[in-house]
């Protein structure tokens, strides 16, 4: 049996709830039957079925369970959450037979979906390359093993390095990438649970921070003063989705994490209190900077344009490795990883 090609469509499965099921993992299964897949699921949302329950459940004949061999991105569960375990589960069905893409490093699982599987007479094979399984999940993993958000960048900058124009609040930002590009950041966004950007790239750019060119769950706003700045509450309250804001004061009426906004380690791992578990971070410059020297970043989208500014609000330097490109009609976008 191909168990590589089972074990694909299980990742093509889980990326259907791609910014759905945060803070749980993205997983998909297959139910193959004699070399031919016979049921098939994902886990859609927090508290609704795993992916194994979605695949057993959709096998018409449920008959030929115990002949089959079900295929997960991720270990199965051994706990009892908002779901019963999974592990649980297919023992109960008497599947024989469980291919795994990648352990799950939950302390709540981690190996323990293995152990009761094996434990009661199935036979559990690992994938050899667990490599692209867990990268589905990296928000997961980062949550999991460094006990924090997942930290996103993104910036465009001009071909001779710049992000902006010297400006005041009068004037509009530089429109540096093009239309295309803009569907993308809005993809990036729904795939996040909350959206950064500093209270002077609020008043100076009056963001909306929301979904607009791709449907999804809109990221919560997250509003990061400065250690002497007060906020715009005119500029807060066009906001959509009620803002979380970092700072040395508290707003009335506001969800707050009162801190130094310049000591991240201090306040990023508390995001996760808030229901955030991965943030895009749209701005400003010495946001961005702060965080690219802090060593928080786990990834970077660099929109390259070839728009000019000649002076301006120079870009952050990239520390990072440079994964892959995509080509968006005149933009390129450079993503990087931690």
């Amino acid at each position: 049996m191909d168990n590589t090609k089972f074990l694909t469509r299980c990742l093509q499965l889980a990326n259907n709830a791609r910014g759905k099921t945060s803070p749980n993992p993205l997983v998909g299964a297959v139910v193959v039957y004699k070399g031919s897949i016979i049921g098939e699921g994902y886990h859609q949302k927090a508290g609704e079925p795993h992916a194994e329950v979605m695949a057993i459940k959709s096998v018409v004949n449920q008959g030929l369970l115990q002949e089959s061999t079900i295929f997960c991105s991720l270990e199965p569960c051994s706990h009892f959450g908002k779901t019963p375990p999974c592990s649980h589960l297919i023992v109960e069905k008497g599947i024989k037979k469980v291919v795994i893409g990648c352990l799950d490093s939950n302390p709540q699982v981690a190996g323990n979906g293995v152990r009761y599987l094996e434990s009661h007479g199935v036979e559990v094979i690992l994938s050899e390359n667990p490599a692209p399984f867990i990268e589905l999940n990296r928000v997961f993993f980062t949550n999991i093993n460094k006990h924090r958000p997942y930290i996103t960048l993104k910036f465009a900058q001009s071909a001779d390095g710049y992000i902006d124009y010297n400006r005041d609040a009068q004037l509009p930002p530089a429109q540096l990438s093009g239309p295309i590009a803009a569907i993308y950041t809005h993809r990036l966004r729904a795939h996040h649970d909350g959206i950064m950007v500093s209270a002077k790239t609020l008043v100076m750019d009056r963001p909306r921070l929301n979904l607009r060119y791709f449907s999804g769950n809109p990221p919560r706003p997250i509003i990061v003063l400065g250690t002497s700045q007060s906020i715009d509450m005119v500029a807060l309250r066009s906001l959509e989705v009620s803002p979380l804001l970092v700072g040395p004061v508290a707003i009335e009426g506001y969800d707050c994490i009162e801190c130094d906004p310049y000591n991240l380690d201090s306040w990023v791992p508390k995001l996760r209190d808030y229901g955030i578990h991965s943030v895009l971070l749209e701005g400003g410059a010495k946001l961005l900077s702060s965080f690219l020297a802090s060593g928080l970043v786990d990834e970077v989208h660099r929109y390259a344009t070839p728009k000019v500014i000649n002076d301006g609000v120079r870009a952050p330097k990239l520390n990072l490795n440079l994964d892959h490109q995509i080509r968006l009609a005149e933009d390129l976008i450079e993503v990087y990883y931690g």
